[in-house]
């Protein structure tokens, strides 16, 4: 299964802000070079205009002096043509003036002298009324070239046309000034508007990031949690919802654990109801030996009886410890935590198991692997109602005569109770659902499905675990809780004391 790749709120946020000021900033940096390169080319074709309209009538008036043999042919027109070449503000490259037919009269190349222009934009020129202009590249990678041209004419007679073409260097010159100016404000822009989008961004995502760590600190174990100060925005609504559903998971898990204890009170008193024939044998013997007693001090009298008072002392002793265990066993179900020494613990869980397999025709093998005796932490009478529920399943999946092996070890900072039986396993279909409450492989009306259930719940209450291994013949089942720091020896025996 593919894990979705994480992508956080703000990073999101200001992945889009960045495309955003991007997109804006190459928006706003296209339309000022394009209104600037506008204003430039009006500029340079109003200046281009301007010299050829203050031109026109004194060159008009020169061809009509030269046709009325007042001056020379053309000194005057060479004269205008050398005040437009070397114009302070144009940079020009050509200039010449042309009769009524496209002849050139005057040019500021000789050698176009004389020439025929018959190009349209001269025959618009020589037939037109008004200025013209036209931008155009006279070849790839050269500087643009502004085309004019201005009709010379004086009460309707046509005297020919002023061309004048001027190179756009200068304002191409300045256009790449401006885009540089361009590219670093949007530039800067992109970056104060990044910085601003991640402030923004963060402040955004912080709630969310509070409410998230507070979501995370849940456990099964611990519903409470301090949510940030109310809000009123869609985050204030986020945090309402949360705290409304952390009320109704606390009050599920009130009713859960609740009723949890009740299946585990029933479960113990169901215990308790199939060892009372083992308990009763286990105390009609003391009984029996009391009895005995009585009789023999009634009817010898003397240094007898101190023998006889030592049996019933013995025989009370006994009962008083089968009674206090049952006693601890059924107990109130509330998990009650406490230091205990794992040999006793061991010895007592085992004495218990062969009271409750004392009508089944089964052998019990106990063995304590702890050395040294291991100080455990744990509600004994709910541990014991674990092992005591897995050995009488372990005898109801055991053949006649067969043996349950019933041993406890210490390793990795656990302690680990084992219960074996020579059964014929569990099947595969079996094994998935084996601790699903109410979930039962016995015959209608033999088992309830809960003890199961139950031991997985005891034991994940002591931060431990529950599992097996089963094959045909031997079953395993292995419960798993972890052990105080403090251990060996001296801390059972000070626990002891205690």
């Amino acid at each position: 299964m593919t894990v979705p790749r994480f992508v956080s709120i703000k990073t999101r946020f200001v992945a889009v802000a960045l495309v955003l000021v991007a997109c804006s900033s190459a928006l706003w940096g296209w339309w000022a070079w394009n209104t600037e390169r506008d204003l430039l080319y009006h500029s340079l074709q109003r200046e281009g205009r301007q010299m050829l309209t203050m031109l026109s009538s004194p060159i008009v008036n020169a061809l009509l002096y030269e046709e009325m043999g007042v001056i020379e042919e053309g000194g005057l027109l060479d004269n205008f043509i050398e005040e437009i070449t070397t114009s302070s503000t144009l940079q020009v490259i050509n200039a010449f003036v042309t009769d009524q037919n496209g002849k050139v009269l005057a040019h500021n190349k000789y050698t176009e002298y004389g020439k025929v222009y018959d190009d349209p934009m001269t025959r618009r020129a020589l037939s037109g009324n008004s200025f013209l202009s036209l931008l155009h590249s006279p070849s790839k990678g050269a500087a643009d070239e502004l085309d004019m041209a201005m009709p010379l004419q004086i009460h309707g007679k046509r005297w020919g046309a002023l061309r004048v073409t001027v190179s756009a260097a200068p304002l191409e010159s300045k256009l790449q000034q401006l885009t540089q100016r361009i590219v670093a404000s949007a530039l800067l822009y992109f970056l104060v508007g990044g910085l601003i989008s991640y402030l923004i961004g963060r402040s955004m995502a912080r709630p969310l990031q509070r409410l998230t760590e507070a979501m995370s600190s849940i456990t099964g174990n611990n519903l409470t949690v301090v949510l940030p100060p109310d809000r009123d925005d869609e985050i204030g609504q986020l945090q309402t919802s949360f705290r409304n559903m952390l009320e109704r998971l606390q009050q599920s898990e009130i009713e859960r654990k609740r009723a949890i204890a009740g299946l585990i009170q029933n479960e113990k008193l169901a215990s308790i109801g199939k060892i009372v024939a083992g308990v009763a044998h286990e105390i009609n013997n003391p009984l029996g030996a009391i009895t005995t007693c009585i009789y023999n001090l009634e009817q010898q009298p003397g240094i007898q009886q101190n023998r006889n008072l030592a049996l019933i002392r013995q025989g009370t002793e006994r009962i008083e410890r089968i009674v206090r265990q049952l006693s601890d066993f059924s107990r109130a179900a509330t998990l009650d935590l406490q230091p205990w020494c794992s040999n006793h613990f061991f010895n007592e869980s085992t004495e218990f198991g062969r009271m409750a397999l004392k009508r089944h025709d089964l052998v019990l093998l106990a063995e304590d692997r702890c050395q040294p005796p291991t100080l455990l932490h744990l509600d004994k009478g709910k541990i014991q109602q674990v092992i005591l529920n897995l050995l009488l399943n372990a005898a109801d999946a055991s053949p006649p005569k067969g043996r349950i092996m019933l041993t406890a070890s210490s390793e990795g900072g656990h302690y680990r109770i084992a219960v074996t039986d020579q059964g014929s396993g569990i099947a595969q279909d079996d094994r998935e659902a084996i601790f699903d409450i109410f979930y039962t492989t016995k015959a209608a009306g033999e088992g309830t499905g809960i003890g199961l259930a139950i031991c997985r719940s005891i034991v994940e209450l002591h931060g431990g675990s529950i599992t097996f291994e089963s094959e045909p013949g031997e079953t395993v089942f292995m419960v798993t809780i972890p052990l105080l720091p403090m251990e060996g020896t001296d801390a059972c025996t000070q626990t002891v004391a205690d």
